[in-house]
């Protein structure tokens, strides 16, 4: 996503990235958070931010992005992997 934005603007792109860690540095510190979407796979909550809709999972002691999508895409179930649900 970086690279993208960084070919039409170097500073968004810094930008971008570096409101998104702090955002899930956040997520992170907070635990348990977005929207729960367990029809995708265990334990899957959404998160959106932007024009971007994050699919994550926390545990105890991690906060793992398994998807990152464009708002107007469609996701489904299959859209996760066995090792990711």
């Amino acid at each position: 996503m970086y690279r993208h934005i960084a070919q039409y603007s170097p500073k968004s792109a810094d930008d971008f990235v570096g409101d998104l860690y702090r955002k899930m540095n956040s997520l992170a510190e907070l635990g348990l958070t977005g929207t729960s979407k367990e029809e995708l796979g265990v334990g899957i909550r959404l998160l959106v931010y932007r024009d971007r809709r994050f699919y994550i999972r926390v545990t105890d002691d991690t906060l793992s992005v398994l998807k990152v999508a464009h708002g107007h895409q469609n996701i489904t179930s299959d859209d996760f992997t066995e090792s990711s649900s």
